[in-house]
């Protein structure tokens, strides 16, 4: 958008407040607000925040061992035009997402959000474009007395839980039509309070940015519906999991879609498809440390729960870390499934993305596809079957990140490093927390 334009925006709307936005390595969004006599500032220059605040965990602790202090100065958070939205709950509000830059005026090796540009630049330097959609599962609870409250007992996709939601159902589409978050489906999923909005594919950084926009809109239209909408992966053991499901494609610049090939006669996929997929799977123990960067994630990514039984892909199988939709021709794709929305999106689809490209140079072969449902087996036996299993916690995930040189090159060392620093201190930090379920069930065993 034209910096006239917003001028524009601004004046018609009567703003009075810009907001600029950045994602840090704790998955969090966070922003730093200005008067709108500041815009050429934060369009120029950016908004100052301390370059200390990259050390927080996701309880605003400063995380041991790292490289990021307090005697260290600002880095300047620079507003991306294209980004400009004026959401329609936050009146008088002007909202960016911007690009961390370093007091120099240089991009910061900590910017995921510059990460991910570099990543979609390699992709087009090779002739590809990614487009990617996304699927934003939550719940709407409420908290009283310190306990998290269903709202209801409604069964999956009900028809009767879409009567009770339906007016947060459709105050959320038109929040996110006004931050140009362009929504296909908004439904129950699993019931009990779980929905999920289906996001239209879109190529570049918008996919990342709508991530962004949607989960922000998503919170503050439960808000004033007297909801808590939370994106929290796994609330609890008999709660259905919250994933992020990420849909992906390459296309060449004449507008074709390259994983598509209807003479081949295993799954409808080109080879560059099947490299892609290869280049995925081969790294799943290392991008689930990014991709599902919580402890907490762990407890949704487990067999039988229809999420990522297995590090395997299948075709239509919901059990798959990657499956294949039965869409053919310029909707073929693949669905990443073991994302959820405590991810960093810049992150998480940049490494997916270095990750498929390194497949495709490699024409790594991704090995036999799910042809079984294993949701009912154990893990001894889907070894059998020559799967390998998915991380069972964010330690393992972060050991197998830790050995990935593909991800370390692709980051660079500095964001590799802080990454896994951070995330060590998250992890140790849930340690030693005793569950309800322990007590409840070892108490008077031993």
């Amino acid at each position: 958008m034209q910096r006239s334009e917003i001028r524009r925006a601004i004046k018609e709307h009567n703003l009075s407040m810009l907001g600029v936005s950045y994602v840090d390595f704790t998955g969090m969004a966070r922003m730093k607000p200005t008067t709108v006599g500041e815009l050429d500032a934060v369009l120029d220059v950016g908004v100052k925040t301390a370059r200390a605040n990259f050390a927080y965990s996701h309880t605003d602790q400063v995380v041991r061992g790292a490289a990021m202090n307090i005697s260290q100065g600002d880095l300047a958070i620079v507003a991306d035009p294209e980004t400009f939205v004026i959401p329609s709950y936050t009146e008088g509000v002007g909202r960016f997402i911007g690009d961390v830059h370093e007091k120099d005026g240089s991009v910061s090796k900590l910017c995921t959000r510059s990460f991910y540009r570099r990543m979609l630049g390699r992709a087009g330097s090779k002739g590809y474009r990614f487009e990617v959609g996304f699927e934003g599962e939550f719940h709407l609870v409420k908290r009283e007395e310190g306990k998290v409250i269903r709202l209801d007992n409604h069964l999956t996709h009900s028809q009767e839980a879409f009567n009770v939601y339906h007016g947060f159902i459709t105050d959320l589409v038109a929040a996110l039509r006004s931050v140009r978050v362009d929504t296909t489906k908004g439904h129950i999923e699993g019931g009990r309070g779980q929905l999920e909005f289906d996001i239209r594919h879109h190529e570049g950084m918008k996919p990342a940015d709508d991530i962004v926009y949607f989960k922000d809109a998503t919170r503050a239209v439960a808000r004033k519906h007297g909801y808590i909408a939370s994106f929290m992966p796994k609330i609890g053991h008999d709660w259905w999991g919250s994933g992020m499901h990420l849909h992906m494609s390459l296309w060449n610049r004449s507008g074709k879609n390259l994983f598509a090939d209807e003479k081949d006669g295993k799954m409808g996929l080109s080879p560059l498809a099947y490299h892609f997929i290869g280049g995925i799977v081969s790294h799943l123990a290392a991008l689930s440390a990014v991709a599902a960067p919580m402890p907490n994630s762990y407890k949704r990514m487990i067999p039988g729960k229809w999420n990522a039984d297995a590090a395997v892909y299948g075709a239509g199988a919901r059990g798959a870390a990657v499956r294949i939709p039965d869409e053919r021709g310029k909707s073929t794709r693949l669905e990443c499934r073991f994302p959820d929305g405590a991810m960093n999106p810049y992150l998480t689809l940049g490494c997916i993305l270095a990750c498929g490209l390194e497949g495709i140079e490699k024409k790594t072969d991704p090995g036999a596809p799910l042809a079984v449902d294993i949701s009912s087996l154990t893990d001894r036996e889907i070894r059998k079957k020559g799967f390998r299993l998915m991380p069972r916690s964010l330690t393992e995930a972060l050991l197998e990140l830790e050995k990935d040189d593909c991800l370390r090159k692709a980051m660079g060392d500095v964001m590799f490093e802080q990454y896994i620093i951070n995330k060590e201190q998250e992890a140790a930090q849930m340690a030693d927390k005793v569950t309800q379920y322990e007590v409840d069930n070892l108490l008077d065993l031993f």
